[in-house]
């Protein structure tokens, strides 16, 4: 990421930046993700089992914005079932008529509420949500989501 950083300052002058998340699914049997966070919109980690949450802030800064910037790496244990939800601030930041955002509230409780169907199907719950939520705005912006579940393996 360092290196990748160096290039887009490098590149881009006049403070121009980039977020972005990377993260290692390993197969190894301690269900290890490594992951780094440049500054992106934090990932959620789900468990169902206990219902617990975990948002994967920042381990660095914006890429770009400083030259020979450090970033951390973290990481989490993938359970069988566990959902890691990947997104842009499209998804939490879109707003209804009234201007009030969709919010990081209402995509966990769309993930909760889908948990047991397949990364697919949570996705798209999740997409007609924020499209039910934005019929009647004239907000837009780009909109990623991906969905990794763990499977019972």
């Amino acid at each position: 990421m360092s290196k990748l950083n160096n290039l887009i300052y490098e590149t881009f002058p006049y403070e121009r930046f980039v977020t972005l998340f990377y993260c290692e699914l390993t197969l190894s049997s301690n269900r290890l993700v490594l992951y780094a966070n440049a500054g992106h919109c934090p990932p959620i980690h789900y468990r169902p089992t206990t219902d617990t949450w975990q948002k994967l802030d920042s381990t660095g800064g914006f890429l770009g914005l400083l030259e020979h910037q450090k970033f951390g790496v973290e990481n989490i244990r993938m359970h069988p079932s566990d959902i890691l939800v990947l997104y842009t601030d499209g998804i939490t930041e879109a707003r209804d008529k009234d201007g009030e955002l969709y919010g990081e509230d209402r995509l966990f409780n769309e993930i909760k509420k889908y948990h047991e169907k397949t990364p697919e199907e949570i996705a798209f719950a999740i997409i007609e949500s924020v499209q039910r939520f934005t019929k009647d705005s004239d907000f837009s912006d780009d909109q990623t989501l991906v969905v990794i579940k763990r499977n019972s393996k």
